[in-house]
Protein backbone atom coordinates (compact mmCIF):
# COMPACT_ATOMS: atom_id res chain seq x y z
CA UNK A 1 0.00 0.00 0.00
CA UNK A 2 0.83 3.30 -0.86
CA UNK A 3 1.27 6.23 1.98
CA UNK A 4 0.90 9.76 0.44
CA UNK A 5 3.70 11.81 1.14
CA UNK A 6 3.19 15.29 2.79
CA UNK A 7 3.50 17.57 -0.14
CA UNK A 8 0.80 15.60 -1.99
CA UNK A 9 -2.54 17.02 -1.51
CA UNK A 10 -0.93 20.60 -2.08
CA UNK A 11 0.83 19.35 -5.68
CA UNK A 12 -2.56 18.18 -6.37
CA UNK A 13 -4.64 21.36 -5.52
CA UNK A 14 -1.65 23.28 -7.70
CA UNK A 15 -2.05 21.15 -10.87
CA UNK A 16 -5.95 21.28 -10.26
CA UNK A 17 -5.13 25.12 -10.42
CA UNK A 18 -2.96 25.23 -13.68
CA UNK A 19 -6.05 23.16 -15.55
CA UNK A 20 -8.44 25.34 -14.35
CA UNK A 21 -6.63 28.44 -15.22
CA UNK A 22 -5.80 26.84 -18.89
CA UNK A 23 -9.26 25.59 -19.44
CA UNK A 24 -10.35 29.11 -18.97
CA UNK A 25 -8.28 30.82 -21.28
CA UNK A 26 -9.09 28.14 -23.43
CA UNK A 27 -12.43 28.92 -23.17
CA UNK A 28 -11.85 33.06 -24.09
CA UNK A 29 -10.39 31.69 -26.86
CA UNK A 30 -13.64 29.75 -28.30
CA UNK A 31 -15.75 32.58 -27.08
CA UNK A 32 -13.59 34.84 -29.59
CA UNK A 33 -13.91 32.36 -32.08
CA UNK A 34 -17.68 32.63 -31.81
CA UNK A 35 -17.58 28.58 -30.98
CA UNK A 36 -20.38 29.02 -27.83
CA UNK A 37 -21.15 25.83 -27.15
CA UNK A 38 -17.47 25.24 -26.55
CA UNK A 39 -17.11 28.19 -24.58
CA UNK A 40 -19.63 27.08 -21.72
CA UNK A 41 -18.12 23.76 -21.55
CA UNK A 42 -14.89 24.40 -21.21
CA UNK A 43 -15.87 27.26 -18.73
CA UNK A 44 -17.53 24.91 -16.84
CA UNK A 45 -14.60 22.28 -16.40
CA UNK A 46 -12.56 25.48 -15.14
CA UNK A 47 -14.61 26.88 -13.02
CA UNK A 48 -15.72 23.05 -11.03
CA UNK A 49 -11.50 22.48 -11.19
CA UNK A 50 -11.06 25.78 -9.82
CA UNK A 51 -13.85 25.16 -6.67
CA UNK A 52 -12.05 21.29 -6.15
CA UNK A 53 -8.57 23.11 -5.92
CA UNK A 54 -9.92 25.71 -3.03
CA UNK A 55 -11.40 22.41 -0.81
Amino acid sequence: MVTPSSGTPSDVSRLQRQFAVRALALALVFCVTGEMLLTIIVALIGLGLLVLSAE
